[in-house]
């Protein structure tokens, strides 16, 4: 009992300082971290809806809310595949939605165990508690976990360090298979957390690191390329629940990158949207100086001069000189046309030009920044280091001093900086660490009270940068974005009240936010990162279009064409718009024609890819009658009564994955007019079914599932 509590002593002072730290967050209500663009236009209506649908016992596969249909585990960035998201989704709503308590819980626990994931890593390198503990403020509070926002970038981030734990394990032999499978395993699962990015710059610092134990001796060591190729397998394995629906998806989507018109999968992201979002060479300074850095370079000057010191008190241990490698890595890469190292790895290394944003390189840096500040909590204040602890102390008083004349002469003439007056924060903490130095070296302080004393410095500095980006809701300034999430629900209430199966689309300029994964309604446009090629490809924004779509209802302040009528005012001054031309969802059909045939109806005719040829009926269709009873994300169910054999069509997206059953048979869904769907039915009354049964999320989750048993049995297997 008494070891099991000395193991956890040090994750649950952890967990006090994370909490504490987010006081923000968890221990008022005024604040939050969901007032930003994207946070509340993109990211919370893909968290309410999928949470919305686990509560209504579905598991959430394709979303129907936006361009006609997607789906969702396809697109990564919702996350749906990420095992921690069920958690978030299954706590019980409020009047059927998502908590706000629970998603800024959601928020602090995650950087909590990105936080326990470095300190694990740190204390298996040999270090002390305190000085780990030091270590895992540093990741988790610190750098890109603290300063991004967006779950599906950062949740990843979390599984990182276990990675390199394990791999440092299987490099010293301490059970080397199972070490080498479960730092592939937590490399893999980090890419279940939904972007590509952070996870793609994790594996290439994994494989790189791989390949130079493999050839480090001179020669190619078979038993370590063994070792490499097992966890890269594993990763693979691990991450095929999102990556395998994301390569289907990829291929038959387009995606907004920056350019003025979206790419496909097979184009190349130009380079010019990388140098947009690249850290600039100034702005290595914000790795200590506040409200210069937009990557997640911040730690602050302590935590900075403490790696520094880590890698040159520890150089001889070669996981030192290993993590040193990792984070300068990580900066080279974040500068992106600045560097040499970018502009290879762009033009060598797959899916590298898909991550436009080396910025976000800043995840490698804090890998391999983060615990070798443990090192030099551990080390410096050893009297064999007393003269470099000295000269570093002097170096910081320094530093301190500069600083604040400069800070002096800035804000005394009033002259106009890139930042603000946290600009002292770095000169207060340098001072104070100087301080502490010579209080070491006077035999004043403990090491382990000095390890406490730094990490209280590190947290002061990392708390003036991780917690400003937190908005006060009573600062109606800093309330733009969440506000309107609440303003639209009547417009919403009145089209359903109308008992229609149909669409909308909206003024994005008036609705900033995903108003349909937000309400549960179906729309035309759609904040969202890509849409498939299909749709895409079709002429969309015409007027014929958007009646063929069946857009009956437009949102905004004025009509956007003639034609449409006035039919309800919300409350936030909004109108609802409708449009009489509009076709239903569901209709008929009993002739096919060639594309670009003249002077047909979408409504009287059909048009299919070239060979398909399917038997139609010979009367006109004059008196069918479609109804669509049922429309839920996953499942349409259509009841079609036919004069004749015909084709019914549904205009949803068109995408593999998608079965259909007439009266229970198995039927085919054809790509019909190049993006929505259609399935013969014969004359009669039937009831026609889809379902979303989609084999790469299917045939994913099995791959995943049986690497998670590996990694199981792998954890338990005795030395």
């Amino acid at each position: 009992m008494r070891a099991a509590s000395h193991r956890l002593l040090g994750p649950g002072l952890l967990f006090l300082i994370v909490v504490l730290f987010y006081w923000k967050l968890v221990l008022t209500n005024q604040f939050t971290w969901l007032e930003g663009p994207d946070a509340a236009n993109l990211d919370l209506p893909w968290l309410q809806f999928q949470a919305g649908e686990w509560h209504a016992g579905r598991f959430p596969l394709w979303d129907p809310n936006g361009w006609f249909g997607q789906p969702l585990v396809g697109q990564a960035q919702p996350g749906a595949a990420y095992p921690p998201n069920w958690l978030l989704f299954l706590w019980p709503l409020k009047h059927g939605w998502i908590r706000q308590s629970a998603l800024h819980w959601y928020f602090v626990l995650t950087r909590y165990f990105a936080a326990l994931a470095c300190y694990a890593l740190a204390r298996d390198l040999g270090r002390s508690r305190a000085a780990s503990i030091l270590a895992g403020c540093v990741y988790g509070l610190g750098g890109y976990v603290a300063a991004t926002v967006a779950p599906q970038m950062v949740n990843g981030a979390v599984w990182t360090p276990l990675v390199f734990l394990y791999l440092f394990r299987a490099e010293r032999g301490e059970r080397p298979l199972a070490s080498a499978v479960l730092s592939g395993f937590f490399l893999g699962f980090g890419w279940l957390a939904g972007h590509h990015q952070m996870n793609l710059f994790a594996t290439i610092a994994a494989a790189g690191l791989w390949i130079w134990l493999c050839i480090r001796e001179g020669k190619v060591d078979r038993y370590i390329a063994r070792l490499a190729a097992v966890s890269l397998v594993m990763a693979a394995l691990t991450s095929a629940f999102q990556t395998i629906p994301t390569a289907e998806y990829g291929r038959r989507s387009v995606r907004w990158v920056g350019t003025q018109n979206p790419i496909q999968f097979n184009e190349t992201v130009p380079y010019v949207i990388h140098e947009e979002y690249s850290a600039k060479p100034l702005s290595l300074l914000g790795i200590f100086v506040p409200n210069l850095d937009g990557f997640g370079l911040y730690f602050g000057i302590v935590a900075f001069a403490l790696g520094i010191l880590g890698a040159i008190l520890a150089w001889r241990e070669r996981h030192v000189r290993w993590l040193s490698m990792i984070a300068l890595g990580g900066v080279f890469f974040c500068l992106g046309p600045n560097s040499l190292f970018h502009g290879i790895l762009y033009s060598l290394v797959p899916l590298v030009e898909k991550a436009r944003v080396p910025g976000a390189g800043s995840l490698v840096f804090s890998i391999g920044l983060a615990p070798l500040t443990a090192y030099a909590a551990d080390l410096l204040p050893r009297p064999e280091y007393a003269s470099l602890s000295r000269r570093a102390g002097w170096l910081l008083a320094t530093v301190a001093a500069i600083i604040s004349t400069i800070s002096f002469i800035v804000f005394a003439a009033k002259i106009q900086a890139g930042t603000d007056d946290r600009f002292m924060i770095p000169a207060i903490a340098a001072a104070l660490a100087s301080a502490l130095f010579a209080g070491w070296r006077g035999g004043g302080l403990s090491s382990q009270a000095g390890a406490i004393c730094l990490t209280g410095l590190a947290l002061f500095e990392l708390g003036n940068v991780s917690l400003y980006p937190f908005a006060n809701r009573y600062e109606p300034a800093q309330s733009r974005f969440l506000h309107p999430l609440s303003e639209h629900s009547d417009l919403v209430d009145y089209i359903r009240d109308r008992g229609v199966a149909t669409r909308i689309e909206y003024d994005d300029n008036a609705i900033p936010y995903n108003i349909g994964d937000w309400y549960g309604i179906e729309t035309f446009n759609a904040y969202t990162a890509s849409a498939t090629l299909n749709i895409w490809n079709m002429d969309l924004f015409s007027p014929a279009a958007k009646n063929f779509f069946g857009i009956r209802y437009y949102l905004g302040k004025t009509a956007p064409a003639a034609g449409f009528k006035d039919v309800f005012t919300g409350r936030s001054g909004l109108k609802v718009f409708e449009n009489t031309s509009a076709f239903p969802r569901a209709w008929s059909v009993h002739q096919s024609v060639s594309a670009g045939a003249p002077g047909i109806s979408p409504r009287r005719a059909v048009v299919l890819p070239a060979g398909t040829n399917p038997d139609f009926g010979a009367c006109s269709g004059g008196g069918d009658d479609v109804q669509m009873p049922l429309h839920t994300p996953n499942y349409v169910r259509i009841a079609a009564n036919l004069q004749c054999r015909g084709m019914v069509i549904l205009t949803d997206t068109w995408f593999p994955g998608w079965r259909a059953t007439v009266d229970g048979r198995r039927a085919t869904i054809y790509e019909a007019y190049g993006g929505v769907r259609g399935v013969m039915v014969d004359g009669g009354r039937h009831i026609l079914e889809m379902r979303y049964r989609p084999w790469s999320v299917f045939a994913g989750a099995a791959l995943t599932l049986f690497a998670s048993m590996i990694a199981i049995a792998a954890s338990r297997r005795r030395r």
